[in-house]
């Protein structure tokens, strides 16, 4: 079976700064996320349900500091590695899976606001996915964001031939992006626990409420 290439581009910023206001919110973190406060967030599990043949994945971000703390954040995302399935082999002893696996390539830059978002990251990533498609690098173009200011850079996949593939966690989402891909993908059941259910038949003084702990 053939595999068509795919390219993966995060949006950093966008990403890390959804996840720590869900958290701030009272949502419950995955126990395997890799967070680096304020300029990263992974979770390898996002890429276990499909199969892919993964050229490379980018990750965009920016930090405030000096150049040897931009040093030290970059050798932190280098370091995690991710895994993807890249179809199924067949042998004597069954059917399994065959994988790569690669590093996160970290492009990090320097800001001056730890609450400002940089659009030198959004630039970047613009400029690195219009070149993947016009020297057709992949056929699968996957970005990871939210923000409603990519949505022509979506379009622009789309029209480009390519497969156009969206990530992004629930809050501050834009509702166009989910209409401009050939599939959305939420991260919210990657990097957040499930909500406990709440109990048929509670009293609304003991209903139990996400990120509110219940009275004594």
């Amino acid at each position: 079976m053939s595999i068509d290439d795919a390219l993966i581009f995060v949006d950093g910023e966008n990403l890390v700064l959804r996840y720590q206001e869900m958290l701030h919110a009272g949502r419950r973190p995955a126990s395997d996320n890799v967070h680096i406060p304020d300029c990263f967030i992974w979770n390898q599990r996002l890429l276990n349900d499909h199969i892919w043949n993964l050229k490379r994945v980018s990750y965009y971000t920016s930090v405030v500091g000096d150049d040897a703390h931009v040093r030290d954040v970059r050798e932190k995302i280098a370091a995690t590695v991710f895994t993807c399935r890249m179809g199924i082999a067949t042998s004597g002893f069954g059917a399994n899976f065959t994988t790569r696996t690669g590093q996160i390539v970290p492009f990090v830059r320097k800001k001056n606001s730890k609450s400002k978002k940089e659009s030198i990251c959004d630039i970047a990533i613009c400029v690195d996915v219009m070149r993947a498609c016009y020297r057709d690098h992949a056929k699968i173009i996957w970005i990871f964001s939210g923000d409603g200011d990519f949505l022509s850079l979506f379009n622009e996949v789309v029209h480009n031939g390519k497969s156009a593939y969206a990530s992004a966690f629930s809050s501050g989402l834009s509702d166009e992006i989910r209409y401009a891909v050939d599939e959305f993908l939420s991260l919210d059941k990657y990097f957040f626990e499930a909500d406990p259910p709440i109990q048929a038949g509670a009293s609304e003084q003991n209903e139990v409420v996400p990120g509110k702990a219940p009275d004594a």
